[in-house]
């Protein structure tokens, strides 16, 4: 038994740790008990911002990880996307003021797909012409930005909202703008996803706004035909009208020349 007892070997985990990023100087993030280093491999967590970049501004942005490498013994990450919480974006809409977001993928330098979500707040209330501008624009320069840039400079770029800042600046030129933030991006990783092409794609009509000015001229022409029909229903009884009282008149006229006529022979046989 001691000998059986002896040739058993208990395998203990270890704990290895999860560096952050380039873009975040590569700080520790979690650790992981496990067997091996290489079960490390397609790990994938979700970290708060403010703990990488030390900023509270960024507290309400969460960060989504996948570990892609190990090198000695560490996971090495790289950033599948962000996410700001959704009562984060309900400080900023405020009454008086128009709300205009969208969803589309761009295309980066080095061939990688990201959905982005764009969400652009105006100082004013604006029309549906307006917003569908805002929108053409952002998804136009933002496919022009991500196809100069690399996928680690793309996120370099959201991350310190300098990417926000030039959309506003773009935004800026059409309406009043308050706000310009991006509410999540994320690395696309299925396949057949067609990313927008940049002066081709832009030209677009959203589902709210479709065929909105025939709407009008139709309703405008519809009530149009009605008044009409009714303004000839109106002239069509009118002459029915005045033929029946015309014949009521007569009809009323008969009896009364009949009674005249019966008087004067009644006083001619008494005479």
């Amino acid at each position: 038994m001691a000998k059986a007892a002896d040739s058993l070997k208990v395998r203990k985990k270890k704990w290895f740790q999860i560096m952050a990023p380039k873009a975040f100087r590569e700080v520790v993030v979690g650790e992981v008990p496990l067997y091996e280093s290489d079960a490390l491999k397609g790990r994938k967590m979700k970290i708060n911002m403010m703990n990488l970049t030390h900023n509270p501004r960024n507290q309400s942005i969460s960060v989504k990880l996948m570990v892609t490498d190990v090198k000695d013994g560490k996971g090495v990450t790289e950033v599948l996307g962000f996410e700001s919480m959704p009562s984060a974006l309900k400080r900023i809409v405020r009454r008086g003021k128009s709300k205009v977001d969208d969803s589309f993928v761009v295309q980066t330098h080095d061939k990688k797909l990201v959905r982005v979500k764009p969400l652009v707040i105006t100082t004013n209330l604006v029309a549906n012409s307006v917003k569908t501008a805002l929108r053409r624009v952002v998804r136009n320069n933002a496919a022009k930005l991500a196809a100069k840039l690399t996928y680690d400079k793309l996120v370099e770029e959201i991350m310190t909202f300098k990417f926000q800042k030039h959309l506003q600046g773009l935004c800026s030129k059409i309406t009043p703008v308050r706000n310009s933030e991006i509410k999540a991006f994320l690395l696309v990783e299925k396949p057949g996803v067609k990313p927008i092409v940049p002066g081709k794609d832009i030209d677009f009509r959203p589902k709210d706004e479709e065929n909105f000015d025939e709407e009008e001229s139709k309703e405008g022409s519809s009530e149009e035909s009605e008044s009409e029909d009714s303004s000839s229903e109106e002239t069509e009884e009118e002459p029915k009208g005045e033929d029946a009282d015309s014949a009521d008149s007569d009809a009323e006229e008969i009896p009364e020349d009949n009674t005249d006529s019966e008087g004067d022979e009644d006083a001619s046989k008494k005479e």
